[in-house]
Parts: structure tokens; C-alpha cells; sequence
């Protein structure tokens, strides 16, 4: 079962996001004043301003969609994926987009969220290790990776910022 519900949301969600790339092209509050625009038409030419954003969340989309697939990575893949889909859930939700839309993405999380259960032994050591151990009961290995980690985010973060800014 869980198989098969990682295959059908991999394959939509790679769908999703490969559409990303060109989802948004020309999408601009051209005919129509801001005052006079729907929830839906101002978020729209907010994403369509730029080709980035899209590109970054359809990438990751991808990205995690391909993690999905597999055993070993598909929690790797649920953890990509969730503040994507909490974030389209929001969006949804707050500029009013097609219910469709909505249902698909809390489908899609729901899944995710399946896969999270499945896998909460694993989830409870990452937790544990990464944040509730003592630093004088660490393993070398241990700090490396948290190290590692932590370097990561903080490159993301920064990277993130310039293409924001």
C-alpha cells in the first residue's frame, strides 16, 4: 500500500513540478489594477514576476519526487517536500485557488504525512541526535554530521537571501 501511494504521488507531484518551469510564464497584472484583481489573479502575477521562485519549487518538487521513490530516501523525500506542500496549502487556501488544487495538495501531504508515521522511529533519532544529546556525549561522527547540516542550512539560507534580494 505504501508503495503504491509513494509511486502515485512521486509521479504527480514530478508532474507538478516540471509544469512549475512554465506555469507561471507571462502571468502579470497587465489589463487589470490592483484594486480591481481577485486573491487569485494578484498571487498569480506575483509568481509569474519572476522566473526563479518557480524554477527553485519546481526543482525541489522534482527533486523530491524522485526521493520518493526509493526505500532508502523517500523520508528524504517527505522532508523536502512538506514545507512545499504546506506552502501551496496556504496559498491555496488564502488567494482562494481552485479547490482542486487544494484537495490535491492535502492529498499529497497526507501522504507525506503517512510516510512520516511509517518511518517515526527514524524520525524520533534524528530528532534525538541532532538536538537532544549532550555535545560531551556526541560522537566524533556525530558532530561532523550536525556540523555538516547546519552548514548546509545556513548556505541555503544565505544563498536563498541573494536570490531574494
Amino acid at each position: 500500500m505504501e508503495l503504491a501511494l509513494r509511486f502515485w504521488t512521486a509521479f504527480f507531484i514530478f508532474i507538478y513540478g516540471i509544469a512549475k518551469w512554465k506555469q507561471f510564464e507571462g502571468a502579470k497584472l497587465l489589463e487589470i489594477a490592483i484594486k480591481d484583481a481577485t486573491e487569485f489573479q494578484i498571487m498569480w502575477a506575483f509568481f509569474g514576476t519572476t522566473k526563479i521562485y518557480p524554477l527553485v519549487v519546481g526543482s525541489i518538487q522534482v527533486t523530491g519526487a524522485f526521493l520518493l521513490l526509493f526505500r532508502k530516501t523517500k523520508l528524504l523525500g517527505a522532508v523536502l517536500l512538506t514545507p512545499v506542500f504546506i506552502n501551496i496549502i496556504l496559498l491555496d487556501i488564502l488567494y482562494k485557488i481552485n479547490e482542486g488544487a487544494l484537495l490535491n495538495a492535502i492529498v499529497f501531504q497526507s501522504v507525506l504525512i503517512f510516510i512520516f508515521i511509517q518511518q517515526r522511529k527514524k524520525v524520533v533519532h534524528v530528532f534525538q541526535t541532532l538536538l537532544l544529546n549532550e555535545e560531551s556525549d556526541l560522537t566524533s561522527k556525530t558532530k561532523w554530521i550536525r556540523f555538516a547540516i547546519a552548514a548546509l542550512i545556513a548556505m541555503g539560507m544565505f544563498f536563498g537571501y541573494q536570490v531574494i534580494t
